[in-house]
């Protein structure tokens, strides 16, 4: 079977938990706005992964709040849905009957996963990241990275299932990419304090005018801005598109607004506490305004 999922940490623990249940030839990467849009084809050989339902996959597994009232009803398709904190949890509840054993030396993952996707962080964490979630940190989207993370995804799949934490965060490919988050932290920190300013409980991060940023750990605005309880961040997508990405802090957690829901009005969606948008450049500005009134409200 194939699976479809998106480049994250997420997504990287759930297509491990999933190819040790099935085999799996082939892993490939759909963002969730081409899901979501039907612009997107599956068949019964395809195992959707933390994406919205692609009509006529063999199996679908995900966890998004937005998806409620969207999604298939249970029943009507294989797989499992549930509001968990990962979607890896998902895929453990559903194949855990059968295949614990197969799972037992994962389960430090399988935290390290909900901890992360669900942001359930210390201040540690964010300032000096260690193990599942430095590694995690490789693989966010917002981490500025780059490309090439395709590569990295499919073949940590394969390393992560057959040896310990301890060898995967030492081999030189994840170190490379650690090393390199440690050493731009404090230029990232830097390039946050220059682009972002708060107006209420929001704070405004606009990188749509950066070409180059050093790379960086997306939580760290949060201890940056402690009065502060959601954060907007604004930069350019696919074909002259503008991102917005908002994110409640991980650590006032005083924003009452559900963040999943309220994006699936403007196109995108998300989990009570996160989710995206992508929205035409020319009507960025006015979308921009109207959803940072609607979080301070």
């Amino acid at each position: 079977m194939r699976i479809v999922t998106r480049g994250d940490f997420d997504g990287l623990s759930s297509s491990v938990f999933v190819s040790l249940c099935e085999d799996i030839r082939e892993v490939r990467f759909v963002h969730p706005k081409d899901a979501q849009d039907g612009k997107v084809s599956a068949d019964a050989e395809d195992i959707v992964i933390n994406l919205p339902y692609i009509q006529g996959c063999g199996l679908w597994f995900d966890h998004h709040v937005s998806e409620v009232g969207h999604s298939p009803k249970e029943g009507a398709y294989k797989g499992r849905f549930e509001i968990a904190p990962s979607c890896a949890r998902v895929i453990y509840n559903y194949y855990k009957a059968k295949h614990a054993d197969k799972f037992a030396h994962l389960l430090d993952l399988l935290e390290a996963t909900d901890r992360l996707d669900s942001a359930q962080l210390t201040v540690e964490d964010v300032t000096h990241p260690q193990g599942w979630i430095l590694l995690g940190l490789t693989l966010d989207p917002r981490s500025g990275l780059g490309p090439e993370f395709r590569k990295y995804f499919r073949w940590l799949v394969e390393y992560i299932k057959e040896l310990p934490l301890e060898k995967v965060i030492n081999h030189p490919e994840v170190k490379r990419r650690t090393d390199r988050i440690r050493y731009e932290q404090e230029a990232f920190r830097d390039l946050l304090a220059a682009h972002s300013s708060q107006s209420g409980k929001v704070i405004m991060t606009d990188f749509r005018e950066l070409v180059e940023k050093p790379v960086g750990n997306r939580f760290l605005i949060y201890t940056m801005y402690p009065d502060a309880n959601v954060e907007m961040r604004i930069f350019r997508g696919f074909n002259g598109s503008v991102v917005i990405a908002v994110g409640k802090s991980i650590f006032n957690r005083t924003c009452k607004v559900n963040i999943g829901e309220m994006l699936r009005n403007y196109g995108g969606g998300g989990h009570d506490g996160a989710g995206t948008t992508q929205v035409p450049s020319e009507d960025a500005d006015h979308l921009i305004k109207e959803i940072a009134d609607k979080l301070n409200a």
